[in-house]
């Protein structure tokens, strides 16, 4: 019986592999002694080479280094967020609760070089004084005022020791408490040096940056609308509107809704603290929300 081509090329592979049976083998070799097709296509899978193994590692070092990238970028933003957690916290416990005027939170020491001390009482844990020169030219005037915080009550003491006021030998002419709930400042030493009532009010130099930053933002957002399908363009502004933003967030987490300060340098380096550690958590949380998105929209397709 003559066998088909069809057949001796099913049979070929298990020639070649030597798997066959002795007959199957005889079969084979009569075939393709008189067939030339199947005799090329023996010799086509006996000369078949295998597919080198692929040595370039560069695709494996890409996967590596985008595992570190994500892995860092994941590292940064929780660094971030605990810092700004930190911060407010510390912020929260420090922030002055100021203290009216009573003459049980500090009294003044004249010495007979004409240094003036001040001295606490142990609820005290700040103090705040600002000079000027008297109208008069009598010397300089100073405004103090002084606060107790969570820290010190809840946490640990903070006894402040007697201060020099005037350690370069300024004349004092008067000294002035002020509150900060809005009642006149008390002459707790010298003469008075205004013919009327004097009140300290607080500085509102916070609500400039505020109202700068919102007035920024607002900006970046009318960008972000005209430049929408240019993605560089975008991506840029994207960035930049992450800026301000974090300073909007990070004064209403140092001082809320109020602007209104009497330490104005020191709650501005908070907020500025808070600020910076946000914008970092927000970049870094951008970049982890877009490989998300981009890894789900792959999956959907």
């Amino acid at each position: 019986m003559k066998i088909s081509c069809n057949v001796i090329r099913d049979v070929l592979p298990l020639y070649v592999e030597n798997m066959a049976s002795q007959d199957t083998r005889d079969l084979v070799e009569e075939h393709i002694a008189s067939c030339e097709n199947c005799k090329k296509r023996l010799e086509e899978m006996q000369t078949f080479e295998e597919i080198p193994v692929d040595t370039d590692i560069a695709p494996l070092r890409n996967i590596q280094n985008t595992l570190r990238r994500n892995k860092l970028q994941t590292i940064i933003f929780s660094v971030m967020v605990t810092l700004v957690f930190a911060v407010v916290t510390m912020a929260y416990l420090t922030t002055p609760a100021y203290i009216s005027y009573n003459e049980n939170a500090v009294s003044i020491i004249e010495k007979d070089d004409g240094t003036v001390l001040l001295n606490f009482s142990e609820e005290v844990s700040g103090f705040n004084v600002t000079e000027y020169p008297a109208a008069d030219n009598s010397g300089y005037v100073y405004d103090i005022t002084t606060w107790e915080t969570v820290w010190n009550q809840k946490i640990s003491k903070n006894n402040l020791e007697n201060t020099v006021l005037n350690p370069n030998g300024e004349t004092v002419a008067s000294i002035y408490y002020y509150n900060t709930d809005g009642s006149e400042d008390v002459l707790i030493y010298g003469d008075p040096k205004t013919d009327g009532s004097v009140m300290t009010l607080p500085r509102l130099v916070l609500s400039y940056y505020v109202l700068f930053a919102i007035g920024f933002s607002l900006i970046c957002g009318i960008g972000l609308v005209i430049f929408r399908k240019n993605e560089k363009i975008r991506n840029g502004l994207e960035k930049i509107i992450l800026l301000p933003i974090s300073y909007v967030f990070a004064h209403l987490l140092i001082k809320g809704l109020h602007s209104a300060t009497y330490l104005a340098e020191r709650d501005f380096y908070a907020i500025l603290l808070v600020a910076i550690s946000l914008y970092f958590a927000l970049l870094a949380g951008r970049k982890i929300l877009k490989k998300l998105s981009i890894k789900k929209t792959k999956s959907t397709l």
